[in-house]
This record gives C-alpha cells, structure tokens and sequence, in this order.
C-alpha cells in the first residue's frame, strides 16, 4: 500500500541509527547494548503464538530475534498488504535492506510476524480477515511478549508497522493500551482513496487465479497483486530494480475485506487515546497516502505536524 517502499524503510532505518527522541526514551541499556556494539549477529528462532479471532482460533507465526547478550525491550513488526515477515528481514542485500538486522545491531530484539492469514500463520476463510481480527491477534502477541511465553518477560514492546500493518497498529495500540511506543511507516491519518481503490484494491485479483496460489485451496476473498505489478508499491525512478524482481516473486497474499473494513479509521478518532510517542515514517512520492486528497508530504517536520492533530495529549509524533 506504499510508494517507495523502501525508501520509507531507509527513512526508519536511517532513525535507528540515528536514535531518535521515540527509540532513545525506549533504548536497551546495560548489557544488552554493549552485546550488540560488540557483535551485531542476532539469535533468531522460529516462534508460534496461539490466537483467537472473531469466527475462530490459530496461531500466529514470527522470527524471534535476539542480540548477543539478550534485550528488554522488543520491537513487534507487523508487515504491510500482501507481503510477510520477510519485509523485515529482506533477503537481498541485507546489510542494506534489513530492518531486522539495524535493529538488533541496536540492542533491540525483533518479532517480525505474519499477519492472520498470510505466510505460515493460520489462514482462515477469507470472510475473517477484517482490520479488527488483525488488531486483536496483535494484541495477543503482545500478550505473549510481555508474559514470557516466547522466552523473555519484555519490558517494553514498540509496535512497528508497515502500511496495511500501520493501519493495524493504530487499532491495536488505541484499542488495548498495551504498547510502550509506536512507529507507523507508509501510512497517515489521510489517504486518496481513489488512487487506492483504483490502483491497488481493483488491481488485487483473486489469488487462487495467480500461478503462484494456484492449487492451494484459497477461497476468492483472498486476493494477492497482479503478475509483475510490484512496482506499484516503489517510486521505480530510485529503487533497485532486483529488488522490485525479489519482490515479486515473495510476494503473499491478502484479504479482500482488509481495506475496506480498516477505512472507517479514516473517519473513527482511531488514535485519539494514543497518549505514547509516535515516530511517523512516509515517503514522499508516495501515491496513496500524499498529496492533495491525502497527507502533506513536502516536509517531514510539516507531516509530522499535520499527524499530531490524530492522537492523544499525550502523544509526542515525531518525524526521522
């Protein structure tokens, strides 16, 4: 649901780097930060959290991952529309393109999932892939962070979005009051749903007809893009090319009611009882989420400032 992809990623991983105001009142300390100076390879472990949803129950898969020295504080990565938790961890150039890896070289853990449905979480009928399923099987995976289900009792949990994950979070963050922070990337509090109807929704075919899916039992609310339009998630004038290639073909699918159901957050107040900080990550050209119909892009300080208005008093927004 974003344009250029990755360079909202860059942006938020430029922000790591830099430890921006929202990380640094969130940063590891201790043993766990000079672990990650002194060696950046994380520990990563195949993880499973069982769920329940509106219409059934599951389990929703992720990649724990760990640095040297182990962490308090954890970052929930929650992929975008029709992608998996493989956005994180990119495997083509990852020293350039993995969020996972800047993060953990941070002293943070990760726990980048698959969202209901999609990758190796639990895929029910099409009919139950709706924003407030995704919300509320977030919030149990936050659950299990903070318990010590998966290994460690976190501390601190920052969710971490990616467009349709983005839209997610703002659900899952408003709802339950569970997270410490938040970083929403290729998302805003305005969107041109024109553009995103038209370009992106229209366009999003059933995926049982793309060879990919073909065989796999998928009933037709589930959708995925056509063949050999990923570009549409880039500004092609910038982006590695093999990247958009790679893309296309980890490509997944996505639920047919997804955006239309989580467009009321449009009009809903989602955020208004966020009172956490908020780092916001867009990059400017893109389609859905800048322009007239949708957020100013122009400037970071002038989207920063335009989201402020969506939250809570509490809530400090911050731009990289």
């Amino acid at each position: 649901m974003t344009a250029p992809v990755r360079s909202s990623w860059r942006r938020a991983l430029a922000v790591l780097a830099a430890g921006a105001t929202v990380l640094v009142l969130l940063a590891p300390t201790g043993p766990a930060r000079a672990a990650a100076t002194a060696a950046t390879a994380a520990t990563c472990t195949d993880v499973s959290v069982p769920v329940t949803y509106a219409g059934g129950s599951g389990r929703i898969a992720g990649t724990l991952c760990v640095p040297p020295g182990g962490a308090t504080s954890v970052q929930l990565l929650v992929h975008g529309y029709s992608y998996a938790r493989y956005y994180w961890d990119f495997p083509y150039q990852p020293e350039t393109y993995s969020y996972v890896r800047r993060a953990t070289a941070a002293g943070y853990a990760t726990l980048a999932i698959d969202r209901l449905g999609d990758g190796a979480s639990t895929r029910p009928a099409g009919l139950h892939l709706t924003w407030d399923n995704a919300a509320a099987t977030v919030h149990q995976v936050v659950t299990a962070l903070r318990s010590g289900d998966l290994g460690t009792a976190y501390d601190k949990v920052i969710l971490v979005g990616h467009s349709y994950g983005s839209v997610t979070s703002y659900r899952a963050a408003d709802r339950y009051q569970d997270v410490d922070a938040l970083i929403v990337t290729g998302i805003a509090h305005r969107a041109d749903l024109v553009r995103l109807t038209t370009d992106l929704v229209l366009q999003s075919p059933p995926a049982a007809l793309d060879p990919k899916f073909r065989g796999q039992g998928l009933d037709p609310l589930y959708v995925t893009t056509r063949p050999g339009t990923r570009g549409l998630f880039y500004n092609t004038a910038n982006a590695d090319p093999e990247v958009i290639r790679v893309d296309e073909r980890l490509k997944q699918t996505a639920g047919l009611l997804e955006i239309p159901t989580a467009a009321q957050y449009l009009v809903n107040g989602v955020s208004r009882r966020t009172n956490i900080p908020v780092l916001t990550v867009l990059g400017d050209q893109d389609p859905f989420f800048c322009g007239l119909l949708a957020a100013p892009c122009a400037s970071e300080e002038g989207l920063a400032r335009f989201e402020r208005r969506f939250y809570g008093p509490g809530a400090t927004v911050e731009r990289p």
